[in-house]
């Protein structure tokens, strides 16, 4: 924008504008702590790309000092308000499907997504803290923990290649109920998203643009204009998300968003911290 105003640096902005309702940190990975720490030392709410961080002492002074100063701090999850995703966990919430028992996620893509600046920080680790199990992965972790239940965690993985940066990443989760798997790659052969999600009662296939839910002996599908694969920018899921975040920013269910956050950032620990062993 050319009305806009530029700063060298985040905490030159903040000393400089002093109403701000809330702070977009939407930089690369490795810039995002700094960001978010910045804005909660002001005293404004935070709004974070993905991931939030991937350090837990990062994390727990971003819980310690958001808490003392009864700011928000959100980590972006605005796949759920996807058209597809909100039907779909609509369905799971109502009860049709029974108590879910096992819930599959498959994210396919022939490469990463573009990136603006000239080289690819995405599969620069020193950036992006991970390949695809980041990228793609803590998108679709939250996504899991909101089917399999609270409890749910990640028990096994597998990043290929093997002591690089993943492009593909298979991992297995469970819950006291039930279980989970998750497939995820920039070396498909085509771009697509879907789910498949069963219950005692029923079950709910998601496509990129149709969902399928079949349950008590009947079949319904909704079918939506968009492919759930379609583009990588999406403003209208930020749009519906933003409720969600303006509510935390009252004190609605302050904490519930960093719940979330915590078990995305503790499987993906847990799933680099496997293939280390595995490579040693």
């Amino acid at each position: 924008m050319p009305s806009a105003r530029i700063y060298d640096s985040v905490e030159q902005l903040l000393s400089a504008e002093r109403s701000l309702d809330a702070l977009i940190v939407c930089s690369p990975p490795s810039f995002h702590f700094n960001g978010v720490i910045s804005g909660i030392r002001a005293g404004i709410h935070v709004l974070c790309e993905k991931p939030l961080t991937l350090d837990p002492e990062q994390f727990a002074v971003i819980q310690t000092e958001s808490a003392a100063k009864n700011v928000c701090v959100y980590s972006i999850n605005n796949w759920a308000y996807s058209p597809q995703w909100a039907r779909l966990l609509e369905v799971v919430a109502s009860g049709r499907l029974g108590p879910i028992r096992h819930a599959d996620i498959r994210v396919l893509r022939t490469r990463p997504s573009i990136s603006a600046s000239p080289n690819d920080w995405r599969k620069d680790p020193a950036i992006s803290g991970g390949g695809i199990f980041v990228d793609h992965g803590w998108h679709n972790l939250y996504l899991m923990r909101r089917l399999l239940g609270a409890e749910a965690s990640i028990v096994d993985v597998v990043l290929q290649p093997k002591g690089s940066v993943d492009d593909v990443a298979t991992a297995l989760f469970a819950a006291p109920a039930a279980s989970g798997t998750m497939h995820l790659s920039w070396r498909a052969g085509e771009r697509s998203n879907s789910a498949f999600v069963t219950g005692e009662k029923g079950s709910a296939e998601l496509r990129d643009d149709s969902l399928t839910v079949k349950a008590n002996g009947l079949e319904e599908t909704t079918r939506f204009p968009e492919k759930l694969s379609g583009g990588s920018a999406h403003p209208e899921w930020l749009a519906e998300m933003w409720p969600a975040f303006e509510a935390e920013c009252a004190g609605v269910g302050r904490g519930s968003n960093l719940d979330e956050a915590a078990f995305c950032l503790s499987s993906i620990r847990a799933a680099y911290a496997t293939e280390a062993a595995t490579r040693a």
